[in-house]
C-alpha cells in the first residue's frame, strides 16, 4: 500500500464544479459518465436490479433518462450540487439508478410484462461496496494519467517509471539503477515527489464529491490503503 505524505492540499475550484458554472453540459456530462458508467455497471451486477435488466441496458436507460433530455443533465447536477447535507456523487447516481428501476418497472406492469418483480427500496451494502471499489480505481486512475501527462510534458518519464514500477511492483531501488539509470541514493526524493503530486491530483477529484476536507482525506486514505478486494 502507499504512505500518506505531507499535509491534505487545498482545492478551491473543481472541474465538476467548474464545468456546471460554465455551463459546460456535454463536458460535465462526459466526465461524470467516464468517472461513472463501470461502477454502476458493478454497482447492478451485484445487486437484485440484474433481475430486471442486463447491467449495460439499465445504467444505458438510466443515463438516457437522466442525461439524454436537453436541458435536463444541468438540473440534475445542480440538484446535486445544492443538496444539503452534501451527498457523494456515487450515491447521488445510485439513488437516481434506483428510482430509474422503479420507472421501469412501473412502464413494465403497463404493458404487462413485468409480472412480479420489485426493484429494491434502498441501496444494497455488497453491492454498494463493488461501486465504490470500482468508483475509487477509477478515480485513482485518472489521477495516474494526469501525472504521468505532467512527467511526459516535463520529458521526465522516467521518474513515474521510477515511481510505479517501486510502488505498484515492488521493484527496488538498485534493481531501478540498472534498469533507468536513476542514481539510487536520489530514489527516494523522486518517489516523494511523485506521490506527492498524485495525492493533490486526487484530492482535486475528491473535492467535487467532498467538500469536507476531513472527507477527502478519509475517502482518499480508502484510495491508497483499501486494497480488499469487493465481496
Amino acid at each position: 500500500p502507499m504512505a500518506l505524505l505531507d499535509e491534505f492540499p487545498s482545492t478551491h475550484r473543481t472541474e465538476l464544479l467548474t464545468l456546471l458554472e460554465r455551463s459546460a453540459a456535454s463536458e460535465a456530462e462526459r466526465l461524470v459518465l467516464d468517472r461513472a458508467y463501470a461502477p454502476l455497471c458493478r454497482y447492478v451486477e451485484r445487486s437484485s436490479l440484474r433481475r430486471i435488466a442486463e447491467p449495460e441496458d439499465l445504467v444505458a436507460g438510466f443515463i438516457a433518462s437522466r442525461f439524454g433530455r436537453e436541458g435536463y443533465l444541468d438540473h440534475y447536477l445542480e440538484r446535486w450540487r445544492a443538496a444539503e447535507p452534501p451527498i457523494p456523487l456515487r450515491r447521488w447516481l445510485v439513488n437516481g439508478l434506483l428510482f430509474h428501476a422503479r420507472e421501469r418497472i412501473d412502464e413494465d406492469r403497463r404493458a404487462r410484462r413485468a409480472g412480479d418483480l420489485a426493484p429494491p427500496a434502498r441501496v444494497e451494502p455488497e453491492p454498494w461496496r463493488a461501486l465504490e471499489r470500482a468508483w475509487r480505481d477509477g478515480v485513482l486512475q485518472a489521477a495516474c494519467d494526469r501525472v504521468a501527462t505532467r512527467y511526459r510534458d516535463e520529458s521526465r518519464t522516467d521518474a513515474w517509471r521510477l515511481f510505479t514500477r517501486h510502488i505498484l511492483e515492488g521493484a527496488t531501488y538498485p534493481e531501478l539503477e540498472a534498469e533507468l539509470g536513476i542514481d539510487a541514493a536520489r530514489a527516494p526524493m523522486i518517489t516523494r515527489t511523485a506521490l506527492r503530486r498524485l495525492r493533490h491530483e486526487i484530492e482535486s477529484i475528491l473535492a467535487d464529491e467532498f467538500p469536507d476536507a476531513s472527507d477527502r482525506a478519509r475517502e482518499l486514505e480508502a484510495i491508497l490503503f483499501d486494497d480488499e478486494p469487493a465481496a
